[in-house]
């Protein structure tokens, strides 16, 4: 092989090289997309988790519903917030992504809220309680939390009968040392 046959070579593995490298550069290349959520009223929604599909990339919107993230070309963006529809949406070229999420309609009694995730019923591992308003108006009481009285297994309610005292409501006893007050979900 003659010397110019070997250079033509290496030039053209060179040409080659830097040709696949910014190929590579324009199609890994990332831009801003931002947008506002809002709610099917047209209510700005704060809050909301906004994640680049398929990687661990993601942000939530602000207080008036805006969000900004980096993003790279083909991407898709998946809108999530507990109590509504979640939304995936195809980027494109596009760099302003406004979306609308539906609230989603599911009875309480299946789903129950724990924290900052949603579990079903079934799957919950602890104790879940529920009180029907109609059984609750059935003791004429002006303290909601006297109602409750015998109404959950495992729960009692004390007072100590003064005026304007907030009753104590513990789940299980009274075995811990640190708070033990229960959570209300008041739906409706």
């Amino acid at each position: 092989m003659t010397m110019k046959k070997l250079y033509n070579k290496a030039m053209r593995f060179v040409l080659l090289f830097l040709w696949l490298a910014c190929s590579h550069a324009v199609l890994a290349q990332e831009r801003v997309v931002s947008g506002t959520v809002k709610d099917e009223n047209g209510a700005a929604m704060p809050g909301v988790n906004v994640l680049v599909v398929g990687t661990s990339n993601g942000t939530v919107t602000d207080a008036s519903g805006k969000y900004s993230i980096s993003v790279g070309s083909g991407s898709r963006l998946l809108f999530s917030f507990i109590g509504y529809t979640s939304q995936e949406v195809a980027v494109g070229a596009s760099t302003t992504v406004d979306v609308s999420l539906k609230v989603d309609v599911t009875e309480l009694s299946e789903i129950v809220v724990t924290g900052y995730a949603s579990q079903e019923k079934k799957d919950l591992t602890g104790s879940v309680g529920t009180v029907k308003m109609a059984e609750l108006t059935q003791i004429p009481s002006s303290n909601i939390t006297n109602q409750l009285q015998g109404r959950v297994a495992g729960v009692t309610v004390t007072g100590d009968g003064r005026p304007g005292q907030p009753a104590k409501v513990r789940i299980r006893g009274f075995g811990s040392f640190l708070a033990n007050d229960p959570l209300y979900i008041v739906d409706g």
